[in-house]
Parts: C-alpha cells; sequence; structure tokens
C-alpha cells in the first residue's frame, strides 16, 4: 500500500483517537462539553441533535483548521485524511 493510502487508511480509523487526544478535554469524550474546561470555554456540545443538523461539514472542518475562541486550530497540526477522519467522528457523536 502506497504511504498516502496507508496515512488515510490510518487516519480513518483514527479519528476517535485524535477526538481524545485533542478534543475531548473540552468538549468531553461524549461530546457534551459537560466538563469543567467545557464550561469555562463555552465548548460547543458536538452531540447536539439541532447543532448537528444545522452545521455543514465545510463549518466543522473550518472550526477544526481555524479554532474559534479558545479552541485551537488545528490545520497545521492534523493532515487533511486527520481533519476529515475527526470530522466523521464529530458527526458520530450526534444523539437524538
Amino acid at each position: 500500500m502506497p504511504a498516502s493510502a496507508a496515512s488515510a487508511a490510518s487516519a480513518a480509523n483514527d479519528g476517535a483517537q485524535l477526538y481524545g487526544q485533542y478534543c475531548a478535554k473540552c468538549h468531553a469524550e461524549d461530546g457534551r462539553a459537560n466538563n469543567l474546561r467545557g464550561w469555562l470555554y463555552f465548548a460547543q456540545n458536538l452531540s447536539q441533535a439541532k447543532w448537528q443538523d444545522r452545521v455543514s461539514d465545510a463549518e466543522i472542518l473550518e472550526t477544526i483548521q481555524q479554532g474559534p475562541g479558545a479552541m485551537p486550530a488545528f490545520a497545521e497540526k492534523l493532515d487533511k485524511a486527520e481533519q476529515q477522519a475527526l470530522l466523521r467522528t464529530v458527526r458520530e457523536l450526534r444523539q437524538p
């Protein structure tokens, strides 16, 4: 498997790991942002159905890349495949 294909396959499997490493500190493991850092930094509840329905994939990717407010930017830290994996993980956090 070429290196780029291997990297993309690895990133697809690592969305949850990336989320745990970079996002869960403020957004919590379940995406609800119901922890101290989430409250202090007004982190978005990523599991909220209304929010999930309202926001586009492009908007989530832009947020990941640019990091609004207290959230750090990840455009330089995560490659495109990792950003896509993180986007899929955020979408999987949706609750009814």
